[in-house]
């Protein structure tokens, strides 16, 4: 995990907040503020209302997005886990049959590694780990048991390979949803009036005007990147990492 922002994510708005601070003082020395300080219990209550609708819908979408990450995060694990269980099942199995899971097994979590991981962060599918995928479903309901005990293990692999596939299919899934964007678009629009009013509202010294305006833009662009950064779950600062696939002793 990378716990730095992305250059190319700090530049664009630091220019914007320039620009900002720049037209701030040319309006300050225009008289600008002198019209706007007979409105200021208007702006006071305007931008305690716009603060209001802004707390509350940040924090539905966090909320939201969150629950989807942690369930990405759980389904890795759980697939992961499901996956080693059959190799320590099929252990018992006989040579063949263990030698075709371990193959297949193999050429599906180098896939997911190497290469779903990519693909899915950018919001597509990766045919090939999909046919792996059901490749490796295929060697499991194709064991031949040769013994009792074999059958017995055999049943107990078709049961995990039914919660792979469960597991698999959900981490997918969830991996490729993302945060509507009319959501993501109100959520930002309301960040922009926020960050307005603050702009034009009359504080008496210009310093103090400053460090509002930069703190409140600070803030503000915190939350819309952690909110845009966790709505991806493979791709990011914050990510779900693939540990419990490359783990997989094979």
């Amino acid at each position: 995990m990378n716990w730095k922002i992305p250059s190319e994510n700090i530049i664009k708005p630091a220019s914007g907040l320039v620009a900002a601070l720049a037209l701030y003082g040319i309006l300050r020395q225009a008289g600008f503020y002198n019209f706007t300080a007979r409105e200021a219990e208007g702006l006071n209550v305007l931008i305690q209302l716009v603060g209001d609708i802004y707390a509350v819908l940040l924090a539905f979408a966090i909320f939201v997005i969150w629950g989807q990450f942690t369930e990405v995060e759980n389904y890795v694990i759980r697939e992961g886990d499901s996956l080693a269980d059959i190799l320590r099942l099929g252990a018992y199995l006989n040579a063949d049959d263990r030698a075709t899971i371990r193959r297949s097994m193999a050429s599906y979590t180098h896939q997911v590694v190497q290469y779903e991981w990519q693909s899915l962060g950018d919001g597509m599918r990766d045919e090939q780990a999909d046919e792996f995928f059901s490749r490796f479903l295929n060697t499991v309901v194709e064991v031949t048991p040769r013994s009792e005990t074999e059958k017995l293990i055999h049943t107990r692999l078709l049961d995990l390979a039914e919660k792979i596939r469960e597991y698999h299919d959900e981490r997918v899934a969830k991996t490729l949803t993302r945060i509507p964007p009319t959501l993501a678009g109100l959520v930002k629009t309301i960040a922009s009036v926020l960050l307005f009013l603050i702009f034009v509202y009359p504080f008496h010294h210009w310093s103090a005007g400053v460090s509002c305006f930069i703190i409140v833009a600070v803030v503000l662009f915190l939350a819309n990147f952690v909110m845009m950064d966790t709505d991806n779950p493979l791709k990011g600062v914050w990510n779900v990492n693939s540990k419990p696939f490359s783990d997989i002793r094979l």
